[in-house]
């Protein structure tokens, strides 16, 4: 008899055509994870009411059975993209949005901005939260490298790094939006994405596959001096399979991702108008309240797995420096997060981008006085309560959370 190692399994996921059509054979994706329960089944348990005169009970019965599941990992380029899609309930945009001379006829650098002559950088696709770069401008420092657009009108970007002026009109230049955007899906256009997840185990041969799994949690937080950490969870209707000998893996070649993990130390987070580099912490949550309900069915499978609105959240721990933070509180003033994590390599770095656009704070709590040496921080709480959809319209996105990862596939 085999004993299964801690190590020695994986999990595996691939979208399902359709509800009740569950996936196999190829195309699947293999899902890093450093932990997490993972898939479980559980069932109701229905006690008797029956009255015995021995003081004793009844044996009760099995009820609805249900599934779920939760991993951990760590974020890195082409990991979790399809989980990612399945929780914003839409797909992600075609990549690489390019506009050149042609759309805006020529454009001049200011020490924070790109302006055009002609022409609409809002028509033509961008938006205040994206990360864009820069080829063809005469100045090399320029081009080439991840910029974050602060502000937007029709002829002016805005953009949070620092850029060399210059005041001749260039008409030979780019800029692209690289990669993909993803932002929550519109009214009446939500999709409903379903999965078959595979938990195999090489050492017993054999594999747990659960079907019709809706990706409904996501949590991503990082501390100084790591990497940045995830969850995910799904919620299943309690269809579960157990594939053994000769039939496991129930995937075929599930394919890996081998790109590294990103790290804090190559990230920023900028709240509001500024870059926030006292940050010690950050976390970010996003739930979509899933629920299975029973029916009277022989299976004890539920019908479907609803999923409410979303519910974002967040905390920020940093070094305390000032009292903006509860004059933001107090004040009520809307404010905005921009998480930008780059690969350790030459410009054009790949990214990981994460814009929650619309939010006010929900609490700010200092440290405690202490003989111990060190620095006070601050926390600042953000519940789901206080963080909403963008409504501005125009160079904002109407949405209530935004990824843009620069892998095209």
């Amino acid at each position: 008899m085999a004993y299964s190692e801690n190590w020695n399994g994986y999990i595996a996921i691939k979208e399902q055509s359709a509800k009740g059509s569950q996936a196999s054979g190829a195309g699947a994706l293999l899902l890093p994870t450093s932990g997490g329960a993972g898939g479980l089944l559980s069932k109701t348990a229905v006690q008797s009411s029956l009255v015995r005169q021995d003081a004793q009970q009844l044996r009760g019965r099995h009820g609805s059975r249900r599934t779920a599941g939760s991993y951990s990992g760590e974020i890195g380029m082409g990991r979790y993209d399809p989980i990612l899609q399945a929780i914003m309930r839409t797909d992600w945009s075609a990549a690489d949005l390019s506009i050149t001379q042609a759309d805006m006829t020529s454009v001049t650098t200011g020490a924070n901005t790109i302006v055009a002559t002609a022409g609409s950088w809002i028509t033509k696709g961008l938006r205040v939260g994206d990360v864009i770069r820069a080829s063809g401008l005469p100045d090399a420092a320029n081009n080439g490298k991840n910029l974050r657009i602060v502000g937007l009108t029709a002829t002016v970007i805005t953009v949070a790094e620092t850029l060399v002026v210059n005041a001749l009109a260039d008409n030979a230049f780019t800029i692209t939006r690289p990669g993909r955007v993803l932002l929550n899906g519109a009214a009446g256009a939500l999709a409903r994405k379903y999965f078959t997840v595979e938990e195999h185990e090489y050492d017993l041969d054999a594999s747990e596959v659960f079907t019709d799994c809706r990706w409904s949690r996501f949590v991503i937080r990082m501390n100084a001096d790591g990497v940045l950490e995830c969850e995910f969870g799904w919620t299943g209707t309690g269809e579960l399979e157990t594939v053994e000998a000769g039939a496991a893996p129930f995937f075929t070649s599930p394919t890996e991702t081998t790109t590294l993990s990103l790290a804090a130390s190559e990230s920023v987070i900028r709240l509001g108008s500024g870059d926030e580099l006292d940050l010690t912490s950050f976390d970010l949550t996003i739930d979509l309240q899933p629920v299975a309900p029973s029916t009277i069915n022989p299976t004890g499978v539920a019908a479907d797995v609803f999923l409410g609105t979303v519910q974002a959240s967040m905390n920020l721990t940093m070094l305390r420096k000032d009292l903006q933070a509860l004059a933001d509180f107090n004040d009520e003033t809307q404010m905005s997060l921009h998480l930008l994590a780059q690969e350790n390599e030459a410009a054009p770095a790949d990214f990981f981008s994460l814009v929650v656009p619309n939010f006010t704070f929900g609490s700010v709590a200092k440290s405690a006085l202490s003989k111990s040496g060190g620095a006070r921080t601050v926390t600042i709480g953000i519940p789901a309560e206080l963080v909403g959809k963008d409504t501005r319209g125009g160079a904002y996105d109407q949405t209530t959370v935004k990824f843009q990862v620069s892998n095209a596939t």
